[in-house]
């Protein structure tokens, strides 16, 4: 039986860190549905009841120690947790969890991350010094690769693959439908997802995609659905973004907290999403929706650049036209972005694969030796 420690930012209801985890879990499961799992979290009680696995707290060290060394593998990811941008101290915990795994003589892969921005010089030299000594590592797109080939790692330990939630299977729209009509949304109407998140502007760019919003309302005769994908913490830029829609009566915030099977039925109902969490537009992907990328991170037009899809532009200098824009142009379609996520989906499967590949046990059981 396979032992593996995963380290990511989990438990923080956050939706894309969580359908992350969801997928590493079925991917590994899928592949020893006996491998012992263990995940850092930073709620241990739910991540465990969540998931079905064993947890430990993230900043107890005696544990993840303990862990580690009764492990066979540590993976790191999946997600943007080697970058300075949101915090250098998660930045410094992510790379001494990294760090640990190597000084307890285990097996340590990075898998399928976005990688930085890293703007400090230390950070990156501290980075390259720690990443180096891993036995594997998978990003999720092309920046990330030519990042940590900026960074100085050895190109042999980096592989292309791609998000590990583009290996979810597509799920029923039902359970989506019943919480829409639950809060009052209507059937009768062209659906559109808005996912917004805190940002840095002072909140213009709120006023914007509210602008925006409205556009999109008279033209299609929409509702506008805006969704918490980290709940709570999304639910008072969705409500300010409500409150700058002219058509308050075609807009609802979905105030629940929902599972990843939750959020992907939901947005199976929208005909359009509008996000700016990058797993707002990985949801949309799996149930094959028209998305539009509003960019704060380097990961969202990563992400967009990958699938040839549709981005509005950057948080700052973003207009209400260049939205309504984008979203005519999605909902045309693109037989381009389809065609490349199913490869994509074809990469991100790959992940598991290597990740077994490091485990000389698994590897002859694979191989019927």
């Amino acid at each position: 039986m396979s032992k593996i420690v995963i380290s990511g930012y989990y438990g923080f209801a956050n939706a894309g860190d969580e359908a992350m985890l969801t997928a590493i879990i079925k991917a590994l499961r899928s592949r020893e549905a006996t491998a012992e799992l263990t995940v850092i979290s930073g709620h241990p009680e739910a991540t465990a009841a969540r998931h079905k696995v064993n947890s430990i707290h993230r900043f107890n060290p005696l544990a993840i120690i303990t862990a580690l060394q009764k492990s066979d593998l540590l993976i790191s990811g999946g997600g943007s947790l080697l970058q300075d941008v949101t915090s250098r101290k998660s930045l410094l915990y992510y790379l001494s969890v990294l760090a640990l795994g190597k000084w307890c003589g285990k097996k340590v892969m990075l898998f399928a991350q976005g990688i930085g921005p890293i703007r400090s010089c230390l950070l990156r030299r501290l980075t390259r010094f720690v990443c180096s000594s891993a036995d594997l590592i998978t990003v999720r797109d092309t920046d990330s690769l030519q990042e940590l080939r900026r960074i100085g790692i050895p190109g042999e330990k980096v592989v292309l693959t791609a998000d590990a939630v583009l290996t979810l299977p597509q799920a029923e729209i039902t359970q989506g439908r019943e919480l829409l009509r639950q809060f009052g949304v209507p059937a009768d109407k062209r659906l559109i997802a808005v996912s917004v998140r805190k940002w840095q502007d002072g909140g213009n760019y709120l006023k914007v995609l509210a602008e925006a919003a409205d556009g999109l309302i008279e033209k299609y005769d929409a509702h506008v659905v805006l969704l918490p994908l980290q709940y709570p913490v999304d639910i008072g830029v969705c409500r300010k973004v409500r409150q700058y829609i002219s058509h308050g009566e075609a807009c609802t915030v979905l105030d629940a907290a929902c599972d990843t099977e939750q959020f992907l039925s939901l947005i199976g109902n929208f005909s359009l999403l509008i996000g700016m969490r990058l797993h707002a537009l990985i949801f949309a992907s799996v149930m094959r929706i028209p998305f539009v990328g509003v960019s704060y991170d380097p990961k969202i037009d990563g992400f967009i650049k990958e699938v040839a899809g549709v981005n509005a532009g950057k948080i700052d200098g973003l207009t209400a036209q260049a939205v309504v824009a984008a979203a005519e142009k999605a909902l045309q379609g693109s037989k381009e972005s389809w065609q490349r996520l199913d490869d994509l989906r074809s990469k991100a499967m790959e992940n598991v694969s290597m990740a077994f590949s490091l485990l000389p046990v698994s590897q002859k059981h694979l191989k019927g030796e």
